[in-house]
């Protein structure tokens, strides 16, 4: 067996571990990550000094060559980032709730699972429309990146919005004037982004989860075993509620790794169109048809 980078070993799923959680069909996205991981740290991004881009951009006889070359190149730039951090961020999330099993903690178990919901919603907002726009417009971007720029400038705000609200968005004061694309939404709104994609039960999940991890009455309760009309204090009473959890919504669960995975890796593949990045050659092992908007992706980027 290869041996695993000191730098991506953190970030290395455990396999088995991880279907007793999330399901067996979960397996497939622990193979992909850990067999790409090692590469998804290789590249490195740099961006043109704004007051320096906007300058250049205004010479009259390069001015449009230069935009679309550093626009277009630091948007690609831009969906590499988001992807490899929404990788990342899921498998720290997975890694999280694998050793909260492990240590029996419902409580540590459902921040995970909570936790992991809102940022898969984010991941679907932010980053579900990026492959494929990206392969809608190959030929344009990959002109405007090898210096062949069409009449005008070329842009897309829809993108720019897109993969901006997944790297910068935060909690903004009333006091602060900032584009939409910086507000962070409300956590019940990533969670409706993954309720519409038609994963069973993740509403009512997610209010089970919150009832733990907030000071509630579920949070209480877990504590206590009722006994012939006696109630008895039962600490391995948690890993019964978790097992039950588990075994209620393991469905659930996995849908979320996938709402998780799969926009990144859709990303991760269209971005070889372009020839910016590394190679993740080991994604040619894996089929991605049962993903629908991948069939359409595929085409575009092979017309």
């Amino acid at each position: 067996m290869a041996q695993i980078p000191s730098s991506v070993r953190g970030l290395n799923l455990d396999i088995k571990k991880m279907s007793l959680i999330f399901g067996e069909r979960s397996k497939t996205y622990g193979y992909i990550v850990n067999d790409i991981a090692p590469d998804l740290i290789r590249d490195n991004y740099t961006f043109e000094d704004l007051g320096e881009f906007e300058r250049k951009m205004l010479n009259a006889e390069t001015g449009i060559e230069y935009f679309g070359q550093v626009y277009w190149t630091e948007m690609l730039y831009r969906a590499h980032m988001a992807s490899v951090a929404s990788v990342f961020r899921t498998t720290r999330w997975i890694n999280v709730a694998i050793r909260e099993y492990e240590a029996g903690s419902l409580y540590g178990c459902a921040a995970a699972f909570r936790s992991l919901i809102e940022s898969a919603g984010d991941i679907c907002h932010s980053l579900g429309s990026v492959a494929y726009i990206l392969a809608s417009n190959k030929d344009k971007v990959k002109a405007e990146i090898g210096g062949r720029p069409s009449t005008g400038f070329l842009v897309s705000k829809e993108l720019e919005d897109s993969l901006i609200h997944f790297t910068h968005a935060r909690k903004v004061r009333r006091t602060e004037e900032a584009p939409d694309s910086h507000k962070a939404m409300q956590s019940f709104q990533y969670v409706d982004k993954i309720d519409k994609m038609n994963i069973p039960g993740v509403k009512d999940l997610y209010a089970k989860l919150c009832e733990i991890v907030h000071p509630a009455a579920e949070s209480v309760s877990i504590t206590f075993i009722s006994k012939d009309g006696v109630w008895l204090v039962d600490p391995d009473n948690e890993a019964v509620v978790l097992k039950k959890l588990l075994a209620e919504y393991g469905d659930t669960l996995f849908g979320v790794v996938m709402a998780s995975y799969n926009s990144p890796l859709l990303i991760l593949k269209t971005l070889h169109s372009f020839n910016l990045f590394t190679k993740l050659s080991k994604l040619r092992n894996y089929r991605f048809d049962d993903i629908p908007v991948w069939k359409e992706i595929e085409r575009l980027l092979k017309s």
